[in-house]
């Protein structure tokens, strides 16, 4: 059997493809830059884009399933239309592409985002998607996924995958939680912000999304979170693996949101990526608390490990890696 992997070189993607691997399965991913993430790894490589459908094509010839975890994310909204033309009109691509190549399966990784976060009570499959969101990259997750529904209803063999955050280790780019984390080691975060998100390892991630290939019920989606804690308690964390004191501030939003206009100026001077924005201060602060894996745990055995085991490895791989001293 061959699997597909789409968005190989991502996070996401290159952490599914040694877990793929590992189990003995043929891999061929599809890449749309080089990356370093694979190197080592026994799988097959090639180059392509998500919104060529002629190329995608090409790409599932002899394979039988395929895992979609290409996209775009962005904390700062969606100025050229990018977000939403890789999201939506990739997916739809690669749907019509399954159906057009006969793929037995189809494995997509949502978003916690695309699903209404509000009210608070919890959060679980049943929750309805995004309708409307002044949050670009949320509206953008909800109606990619919507696509997929489209493929299922017409017999597209499909399960749906939706974690939080993903953080660990073999970030390469690194994504933006890595950068967060990067940022906290270095001592480059003046303070910390209130509220905060449901943090699960990408690893864990991944043997989910295997799991789901092996026995996950078709037509069905997965929630695969971790555990929710303050942007405080992660800090901590950080410090309890690698002895670097946090910031001893935490600011309120209202302060945060006031102090915006300088961080972007202050970005832009010491050209460091812009961590606080107003989208991840607005989801830091409506993030649901009560996020619920039960499915996933009784159906796919998924169960994910300490966010401290988690982040100690992080830290260890970003040594080995030589992106820290």
């Amino acid at each position: 059997m061959m699997i597909a992997v789409i968005g190989a070189s991502g996070h996401i993607g290159n952490n599914l493809c040694r877990a793929l691997v590992e189990k003995g399965y043929r891999v061929k991913a599809l890449i749309h830059h080089h990356s370093h993430s694979l190197e080592g790894l026994d799988l097959i490589q090639e180059k392509g884009d998500i919104l060529d459908p002629h190329c995608l094509c090409d790409f599932l010839t002899g394979c039988d399933v395929v895992f979609h975890a290409a996209g775009k994310i962005s904390i700062d909204g969606d100025k050229d239309g990018s977000v939403h033309t890789v999201n939506v009109i990739g997916t739809k691509n690669i749907v019509e592409a399954c159906l057009a190549s006969g793929i037995h399966k189809l494995i997509y990784f949502s978003s916690i985002h695309a699903i209404e976060q509000l009210p608070e009570g919890p959060l679980d499959e049943s929750r309805p998607l995004v309708q409307s969101s002044r949050l670009e990259h949320d509206q953008a997750k909800s109606d990619a996924e919507r696509e997929v529904v489209k493929g299922i209803a017409q017999g597209l063999d499909t399960t749906i995958i939706i974690p939080t955050a993903a953080i660990g280790p073999y970030d390469f780019q690194p994504s933006f939680l890595g950068q967060g984390l990067l940022a906290l080691y270095n001592r480059q975060l003046p303070t910390l912000v209130d509220g905060g998100f449901d943090w699960v390892d990408v690893r864990d991630i991944a043997k989910a999304a295997i799991a789901a290939m092996e026995r996950g019920k078709s037509g069905e989606r997965y929630v695969i979170s971790g555990m929710w804690k303050t942007v405080k308690d992660l800090a901590y964390l950080v410090e309890e693996a690698t002895g670097v004191v946090p910031p001893k501030f935490t600011s309120p939003q209202w302060l945060a949101k006031m102090g915006m206009p300088l961080a972007k100026v202050v970005s832009k001077f010491t050209q460091r990526p812009l961590l606080y924005t107003y989208e991840t201060l607005e989801v830091l602060v409506r993030c649901n608390r009560n996020i619920s894996s039960l499915k996933a745990r009784r159906e796919l055995g998924f169960y994910p490990r300490p966010l401290s085991e988690t982040l100690k490895d992080t830290f260890e791989w970003y040594r080995q890696a030589g992106v820290i001293s």
